[in-house]
């Protein structure tokens, strides 16, 4: 009896309140501000405990009731519940200030929040704020928040443009990593937020530039390694005359990362650092149609003139290799690229790996896939593919290349062709590996092989007999190990 009213004692013991302060308010940081402070009711423990929370997570939709949601009004309840977190924190450091506010009206007082957190030696702030009104109105980002000092992370996401107050000279002087997500953004803005960041290693710039307005900016980042752009253009658009130019003074740039379908202009100065880039140009697939690729040739290979020194791309471009590309791009050679990932949507014709082969003379690993799929309309002959072998062959298979990956396998006839030319030609070639298509069944979110085993063996069989330059090349089906 008396050892199971020790078990049942055990059981209810408040182990978490015998922690230390510290690791409370470590546990009490990963949960929204509002419920951090609900925790307060537990005990005479807890009551102040969450006031020495270092990151604060507030959040206007969960504050709010539904019915109030529905009428998008804010009638002083989540505003005085920030302004009374602040008053209660006191002069206490703040960690992480994250503010998202989908309702919220009143910038002059998230204004005074932000101004709050800066002068709490705000480490990392992360804003997201939306904007419904017509017009829209700029949200004003202070002064002080160009000159604090101990600012080291910047996350912006708005619904609407902003105005930026930015000093002269010493902006941000110890940003390390900035994101900015802009919805028609201003280029006088954005000019100011990036001309003038001495210590920011990551920088991340997303948005949607109005059709009719010309968004041009520098970018001054000595220390920036990593450099990320995302712009994206509700597709079929006929009149955007892309318009978006971007000056970037960048010598420390180590990789870079695109993605969008309006073939913005970029400059990347002194970039000679610049090893890894990943390009995603999939969505420009649709503006083949409306003469956007072809117009815009000259912008293609600009862009891959300024990154063709690197060592390592990633590339999805159907527009190298759509059924409607019938121009034809002048790219560098990349002359020091060792690994390259090639992406292709289904509709996309194999010649394109041939293609990069012959501009790639020292690549050494090879990674392609032609399985993406396409959501364009196209007549059925075009999804019919043939494959010609080049008329020279590429310098890399003959002495460099050394593994090669093909992803989204399916056995079609310009697929084997491709594999066999590869292997007569691949002198130095250890290893080729084939995946076979895998298709996604929504009903049990899993993948499953197109292909069953006996069909993998036969595949293997079969390209087992093709010739091959290289004696120690080894043809992998992984599904068969």
């Amino acid at each position: 009896m008396g050892s199971n009213s020790k078990s049942r004692e055990a059981c209810h013991e408040d182990r978490i309140s015998g922690l230390p302060d510290a690791i409370i308010s470590h546990i009490l940081s990963f949960l929204l501000t509002r419920e951090a402070v609900r925790t307060s009711v537990l005990s005479h423990r807890w009551k102040n405990q969450w006031t020495s929370v270092p990151n604060l997570y507030l959040r206007d939709r969960e504050y709010y009731p539904l019915e109030r949601r529905l009428k998008k009004s804010d009638p002083d309840g989540f505003s005085g519940f920030v302004d009374r977190v602040l008053f209660f924190r006191g002069s206490s450091s703040i960690h992480r200030f994250r503010l998202l506010c989908l309702e919220m009206k009143d910038f002059s007082r998230i204004d005074a929040w932000i101004r709050t957190a800066i002068m709490r030696n705000v480490v990392e702030l992360d804003l997201e704020l939306y904007e419904y009104s017509n017009p829209p109105q700029p949200f004003v980002l202070p002064r002080s928040l160009f000159m604090c000092k101990t600012l080291v992370v910047l996350k912006l996401r708005l619904q609407s443009n902003f105005i930026a107050l930015a000093p002269a000279s010493d902006c941000f002087p110890s940003l390390k990593f900035l994101h900015v997500d802009v919805v028609l953004p201003d280029a006088d803005s954005m000019e100011k937020l990036f001309s003038c960041c001495p210590a920011l290693e990551d920088l991340v710039i997303e948005g949607e530039p109005g059709y009719d307005s010309v968004l041009t900016f520098e970018v001054s980042a000595p220390k920036l390694k990593r450099l990320r752009i995302s712009w994206y253009i509700v597709p079929f658009h006929r009149n955007y005359d892309r318009k978006v130019f971007i000056n970037a003074n960048v010598p420390s740039l180590e990789e870079f990362n695109l993605q969008e379908n309006i073939l913005a202009n970029y400059s990347l100065n002194n970039a000679h650092s610049l090893s890894r880039a990943k390009i995603d140009l999939v969505n420009l697939h649709s503006g083949e149609k409306f003469g956007t690729v072809r117009d815009s040739a000259d912008h293609i290979q600009w862009l891959f003139a300024e990154i063709r020194n690197v060592k390592f791309l990633s590339l999805s471009a159907p527009v190298f290799g759509g059924p409607c590309s019938v121009y034809q791009y002048h790219l560098p050679t990349f002359n020091n690229l060792n690994q390259l990932e090639l992406l292709l949507q289904n509709c996309c014709s194999l010649r394109s790996v041939t293609n990069f082969l012959q501009i790639s003379p020292k690549l050494e690993h090879l990674v392609f896939e032609n399985s993406i799929h396409c959501y364009v309309c196209h007549f059925v002959d075009e999804s019919v593919h043939e494959w010609s072998p080049p008329d020279f062959v590429p310098a890399c298979l003959l002495s460099h290349l050394k593994t090669i990956r093909i992803r989204g396998f399916q056995g079609l006839p310009d697929e084997m062709e491709v594999v066999e030319y590869l292997l007569k030609y691949g002198a130095v070639v250890n290893t080729m590996t084939i995946c076979t298509l895998e298709y996604f069944c929504e009903e049990k979110e899993m993948k499953f092989p197109l292909l069953g085993l006996r069909e993998e063996v036969k595949l293997l069989q079969t390209i087992s007999k093709f010739p091959r330059a290289s004696k120690t090349c080894q043809i992998v089906f992984p599904k068969l190990k």
